[in-house]
């Protein structure tokens, strides 16, 4: 699997391969972190990071390793960030030093601060504090000091959170808080809250709602019981604020619920009681308590706790028949609220004693526990014969309870509370109607019914009940054919589409088929490929006949769906001889025929499905070469593959003769691409369409494709420029006709050297993902005795060197990159060097930059333009990678004071830092 990855795998890792990295990472770490700091990926911007497991597995590699995969996912904060958190504590300092070792723009340890031991975050802090100079963001600054002692932060903090503009108290407020929450200190916090108190009362809400945010953010123990006075005075004032908002709130009831569920068994029940205060008074402000998900925080057995304390307050609700606090405390418990007998009796109080809102939340939660969901149903429609047509209820009955079904499925309506006289009665859930009597199900459909036939109904409600009652046996495919001429299209077309889903589908086929011809086509032949599941062959075929041969008038559409349905629930040898008939039809039309070639893959085994694909390779219409390529290999068993192949080099010129225009052709040519890997003939039909000067309209296109598999990776001859490959071979003739008269024509009336365009266009690799080392040698050799490709020689030199990652290979590599750039020319060199990427922040080791800085050095003081403006392109891209250390700082000012003034305008072009 590994060798896979590491030969085919993607550029990026997407989100599937990312999760599934654990069993390789397991197997060998050293192999996956070398693929994903390989320089042949191009990675995705925003690559996920591996979980947590795929990272615990690729800390177990070799140090030397780690670090490496470390300084690749150095500019990628997530990703380095949870890189360090995988590590044991203990070897987070070692392992960030060995990466800042590698050479960083910046100091790692300030992206990890919250992820070092506290020594070690304070001495980062106070270095990085000792080089504030004023140039960077003040946010950062504070973020960094943030992190360190808070007698040392102090003033930063409290000047900012005094800041004039109000965007900028909203960002230092959370960094005070999670400075105080690092001291941990009793003085610290009551400072905190202190200055909290005074500073929030006449803020912003914007302000107040990120402080707020982040102390409910803090652990919960930071706070101690004498604490409750200043929380009181800071609820007090955030929700008598007249522009409170929903953050706001948000924030004060996570803060209050997270206190109360981490200080409900404590002996002091003062922050307990603050918790309770303030979501009191949250639901005296907005009317509705909202605990959050507490059965998700709570620990076990805690709702016990969280219900004694709330039972005074519960008890005084029920006093007044305010059921709010109860309902809201029922939902947030979620299931473990039906291990609570007491709050289910409250519950069932509630149903009793409450208004009609709060009966509906009432019935909803006391139905929740399966259990007792049949009895307790029972006993609700008992109550209120109406309460039948709530949700909850209904949900019961139609699933459960079937006996109790007829209360709403009676001849008369259940009116009531819950359903006022002359209103329509709500239906149960049709999708449950294989629970109920025969009697109940030509009920529900009876009352389908008249609902369909109500004109006051919007059409989509109609519609959607003949959809949902058509799984009802008998009635329910009664309803629906009763329906398929309904005047009203919606109506219409809702009862063909729900035929197939009937008791009976095979019988709605004949009905369906016979609309192929009109405006109900659109539905109807599409809800046929279901019916069709269902029907016998012998019928189906008998239905299909006149469709395909075109005997029934039918539109494209329709006989292009029966080609599929013939291809894909018919007997091999029949289907073949029916879409044999539909491709010879007298009308011959090409979507049709199209049709028919898309279908024919899985029906190949046949001989008349073979010989049809000859008449398919002397076709005349564009849509069906377009079909036969739209096919790929892997569609096909492996018996089939190189005769389909040879179908394909056969229609080749037919069918680049059908495209029009410049670059028409591309998508017909990428598609045989694909098929090359089974017919080398047919690569070899790309490199003639390519090299030969007498066609101009596909070669750019062709030449495309060709490059595109000699770096695809396939075997030789169709994949790689080794000698004998077809790529190799196309680059040959156009050599030698450079030299003719006809590929060498300088500045003709019509043509201006159209061989080496040609060859300028199959030999850019650019912007080409996945191109290897190889290849770009072979290239390179090949191209060495034309001299008007020196540029385009030293462009390629310039790739090899950026995916050189052999520090022993460099130096011959950049040395044969100077010789041809000094016959190159100064733009020529300009644009090679320019591009070099030969030590990116995501590659550096430390003998590639041995070997960058040696070379870069023998150019800077050779003298000549080219290898200065070499050593230029060496320079500006490893030292910039590095963080400019000393001495490449020095060797740019070597450069600056070369003899020669292009290079010389250059170095001074580059900056170390900017101002």
């Amino acid at each position: 699997m590994l060798t896979l990855l590491e030969r085919y795998g993607p550029g990026t890792l997407p989100p599937a391969l990312s999760r599934g990295l654990g069993p390789l990472a397991a197997a060998d770490p050293e192999r996956v972190i070398r693929w994903i700091t390989s320089p042949d990926r191009h990675e995705h911007r925003h690559e996920p990071v591996p979980p947590p497991g795929v990272l615990h597995r690729l800390v177990r590699a070799d140090s030397a390793s780690l670090v490496v995969l470390g300084r690749h996912w150095l500019n990628r904060g997530a990703h380095f960030g949870a890189l360090v958190k995988a590590l044991a504590p203990g070897l987070r300092p070692a392992f960030v030093d060995a990466v800042a070792d590698l050479g960083t723009r910046g100091n790692p340890a300030l992206s990890v601060l919250d992820l070092l031991p506290r020594d070690r975050r304070s001495t980062e802090v106070r270095r990085a504090a000792a080089e504030f100079d004023g140039t960077d963001y003040w946010w950062d600054d504070l973020d960094t000091l943030a992190h360190g002692p808070l007698d040392e932060a102090r003033p930063a903090l409290l000047a900012a959170i005094a800041r004039p503009d109000a965007d900028d108290r909203a960002i230092a407020w959370p960094l005070f808080v999670a400075c105080v929450e690092r001291d941990g200190g009793r003085e610290a916090v009551t400072e905190l809250l202190t200055t909290a108190g005074r500073r929030l009362r006449n803020e912003r809400d914007p302000v107040r709602a990120e402080a707020l945010g982040a102390l409910a953010g803090t652990h919960p123990r930071l706070f101690a019981p004498e604490d409750a006075p200043l929380l009181d005075a800071l609820t007090a004032d955030a929700l008598g604020a007249r522009d409170c908002s929903a953050a706001t709130l948000t924030a004060l009831r996570t803060f209050a619920v997270r206190q109360f569920v981490e200080h409900a068994g404590d002996g002091s029940t003062d922050l307990r009681d603050w918790s309770l205060r303030t979501l009191e008074r949250i639901t005296s402000r907005v009317g509705v308590p909202d605990f959050g998900a507490l059965h998700r925080i709570l620990r076990r057995g805690q709702e016990h706790q969280v219900l004694d304390t709330l039972r005074p307050w519960l008890d005084a609700a029920a006093e007044r028949a305010d059921f709010r606090l109860l309902l809201g405390l029922a939902a947030a418990l979620g299931p473990r609220a039906r291990r609570l007998p007491e709050l289910q009796e409250r519950l069932a109080g509630a149903l009793r004693r409450g208004d009609d809102e709060t009966f509906r939340e009432a019935a909803r939660l006391w139905l929740a526990a399966p259990q007792t969901r049949d009895e307790r149903v029972a006993r609700i429609v008992a109550l209120d014969p109406s309460c039948a047509v709530l949700p909850p209820v209904r949900r019961v009955l139609s699933r459960r309870r079937t006996d109790l079904l007829d209360t709403l499925l009676g001849g008369t309506a259940p009116y009531g509370r819950f359903l006022v006289d002359g209103a329509r009665r709500p239906l149960p859930d049709l999708d449950d109607s294989d629970r109920w009597l025969p009697r109940q199900q030509q009920a529900a459909v009876r009352l389908a019914a008249e609902a369909v036939a109500d004109p006051s109904l919007p059409l989509d409600d109609r519609a959607a009940l003949i959809r949902a009652a058509a799984p009802v046996p008998r009635f329910g495919r009664d309803l629906a054919f009763a329906h398929t001429d309904d005047p009203e299209a919606v109506v219409a077309e809702a009862a063909l589409g729900a035929l197939p889903w009937t008791d009976r589908p095979h019988d709605s086929l004949p009905t369906l088929l016979e609309q192929a011809g009109g405006d109900r086509a659109r539905v109807a032949v599409y809800a046929a490929s279901r019916a069709a599941r269902f029907a016998a062959p012998s019928e189906l075929a008998r239905a299909l006949g006149p469709l395909l041969t075109g005997e029934r008038p039918a539109k494209v559409t329709s006989r292009k769906e029966a080609v599929r349905l013939a291809a894909r629930f018919l007997p091999p040898r029949q289907a073949v001889s029916l879409l044999a008939s539909a491709f010879r039809a007298p009308d011959r039309h090409p979507d049709v025929r199209a049709a028919v070639v898309r279908a024919l893959p899985p029906l190949l085994g046949e001989p008349e499905a073979r010989r049809l694909l000859d008449d398919v390779a002397r076709d005349d219409a564009l849509p069906v070469h377009e079909a036969l390529l739209a096919v790929t290999p892997w569609e096909l068993a492996e018996p089939y593959r190189r005769a389909y192949a040879e179908v394909v080099v056969a229609a080749y010129d037919t069918g680049l003769g059908l495209t029009e225009g410049f670059g028409g052709g591309y998508g017909l040519l990428r598609s045989m691409g694909v098929w090359c890997r089974c017919s080398p003939d047919l690569a070899a039909r790309i490199a003639r369409t390519v090299c030969d000067l007498d066609g101009r309209t596909h070669w750019q296109t062709a030449g495309w494709v060709l490059r595109d598999l000699a770096v695809s990776g396939l075997p030789h001859p169709v994949g790689g420029a080794a000698p004998g490959s077809v790529f190799h071979g196309a680059v040959a003739e156009l050599l030698a006709a450079l030299h003719t008269a006809e590929g060498g024509c300088d500045a003709g009336e019509r043509r201006d050297l159209p061989a080496l365009q040609r060859l300028r266009n199959l030999t850019s690799f650019g912007h080409v993902d996945g191109v290897r080392p190889q290849l770009l040698e072979d290239v390179v050799r090949q191209l060495a005795p034309e001299p008007l490709l020196t540029a385009e020689r030293a462009d390629l030199l310039g790739q090899l060197i950026d995916h050189t990652t052999d520090p022993e290979a460099l130096p011959d590599r950049l040395a044969e990159l100077a010789d041809v750039l000094d016959g190159a020319g100064v733009t020529a060199a300009l644009h090679t060097t320019g591009r070099l990427r030969t030590s990116s922040a995501h590659r550096a080791a430390p003998r590639h930059v041995d070997v960058m800085l040696t070379a870069a050095d023998r150019f800077a003081r050779d003298g000549g333009t080219a290898a200065g403006l070499l050593a230029i392109g060496l320079v500006k891209s490893t030292g910039l990678a590095l963080g400019w250390p000393e001495e490449w700082r020095a060797l740019l000012r070597l450069l600056r004071a070369h003899e020669n003034a292009d290079v010389r305008h250059e170095a001074y072009r580059t900056m170390t830092q900017s101002e």
